[in-house]
């Protein structure tokens, strides 16, 4: 079950530095390492966050996971944890990779019988054959053949450690992987599988993307890091490539993100959010599908939910910054200091602009206040017995009031109103439900 659960598993990489993790034999139930991602999910999914910064002719990519719960094997008491480090070394043209585990050895032995292996007699004996073969144990646990892989036995290090009270073993496994772009593929491109007993298994890494154009075989950089313990699974990667996502026509860009064929229309089975930054000197303009993008100057961020469909395609375009009245204003203060003769006509123009504009916008504002109030009275209406769709429905209105406050479509006192509102609504439904 191991060999399949690895087989489809993220795996990790680190953008900056590869994080360490503690494998100890006088306490094999150690807590993973700390990390920064916050886990807010509430069932049990993957949480995902991707940082994507393409230029003209390569791609940054950062994803980071953290799931709720171990895994099975895990979760059954045969593995404590299992940690795995992997970084590329340009140099050298491989990826050094260590794997480390620390498991119940009685609970393993047993299991080895159902997964098609023998048991071993003595924890002796087991020790001695992965001391000489890794690659059999590779293969096991973490479901690398290294002929495939381009794994020499000779640059293979392997430590073995094993507490008789306790039963509790550790194995640390040191190697070069030299077929970078078949590792890549191997661990990073297959589809989610079902394992035995028709468990789930987790969505593989950079789920629903189509990487076909980014060129896998000449990496500049390419860290990953996992953790599983009784806790959660933690995952980091971290890559940077040539590729062609990015276009540009004169000063404007437009990137496509493809979704794989296989994923196109299917159920979303994680709660994820892909940030993209596009060229600094520009700001969004567009992005696709717009039901589930934000943008603000340069940035866009899509989020998939649990249970949404995928797209076809992910689309964003930037271009210059829309300029705004005022720097056009200052941009020609000094011409206007020479020719003062315009200086009375364009200051009644500039009085009756604003008196315009600002009267227009309050009107806007009013209505926008007006619009977003009637839709929070409408969820209280229609989802107020029904708590799960609309503590949903309001906390995904709350971000959207906010993101009106601060694009200034909203004043402050209307903002205020609208979240003093949704506080009463929230306090009336939660009473209902309690009544009954």
């Amino acid at each position: 079950m191991r060999t399949l659960f690895f087989k489809t598993i993220f795996v990790i990489i680190i953008s900056t530095t590869i994080l360490g993790a503690s494998n100890s034999l006088d306490n094999p139930k150690t807590p993973l390492s700390s990390s920064t991602f916050s886990l807010t999910t509430t069932n049990q999914s993957w949480e995902i966050f991707d940082r994507i910064t393409p230029t003209s002719n390569k791609v940054e990519w950062f994803e980071e996971g953290a799931y709720p719960g171990p895994p099975s094997w895990i979760s059954d008491g045969r593995w404590y944890n299992a940690h795995s480090r992997q970084i590329l070394v340009k140099s050298g043209n491989y990826i050094f990779a260590t794997f480390s585990e620390t498991f119940n050895w009685t609970a393993v032995n047993e299991s080895f019988e159902e997964e098609g292996w023998h048991i071993y007699p003595s924890f002796d004996d087991f020790r001695t054959h992965v001391s000489s073969d890794p690659a059999w144990w590779l293969l096991f646990s973490w479901n690398l053949p290294t002929d495939w892989l381009g794994i020499s036995l000779n640059k293979t290090k392997v430590a073995i450690e094993f507490d008789a009270e306790t039963f509790a073993a550790h194995i640390e496994i040191s190697c070069h992987i030299t077929n970078i772009p078949g590792y890549f593929m191997e661990t990073f491109g297959r589809p989610a599988e079902i394992g035995i007993g028709g468990e789930k298994l987790p969505t593989p890494l950079f789920a629903g993307f189509d990487l076909a154009t980014i060129y896998i075989g000449d990496f500049e950089a390419l860290q990953f890091h996992d953790d599983y313990g009784p806790d959660h699974g933690f995952y980091r990667i971290y890559f940077k490539a040539p590729a062609n996502l990015l276009s540009q026509h004169m000063d404007a860009y437009s990137l496509s993100l493809r979704v794989a064929p296989q994923y196109i229309g299917q159920i979303h089975d994680a709660c994820r959010s892909i940030n993209v930054s596009m060229p600094s000197d520009t700001e969004v303009q567009s992005a696709s599908p717009s039901t589930i993008a934000i943008y603000r100057g340069n940035t866009v961020t899509f989020t998939l939910n649990e249970g949404d469909r995928y797209p076809d395609l992910f689309q964003v375009a930037s271009g210059p910054p829309v300029r705004e009245f005022t720097e056009i204003f200052l941009e020609n203060l000094a011409r206007w200091a020479t020719e003062p003769e315009i200086w009375v006509a364009l200051g009644t123009a500039i009085a009756a602009f604003y008196a315009t504009f600002h009267g227009k916008r309050i009107w806007s504002r009013q209505k926008t206040y007006y619009r977003l109030y009637r839709s929070m009275v409408r969820i209280y209406d229609h989802y107020s017995s029904n708590p799960t769709k609309f503590h949903q429905e309001i906390a995904d209105l709350s971000k959207a009031i906010t993101e009106y406050f601060i694009e200034g479509k909203i004043n402050d006192d209307q903002f205020d109103k609208l979240l003093t509102r949704r506080d009463d609504l929230i306090e009336r439904a939660e009473k209902l439900r309690e009544s009954g």
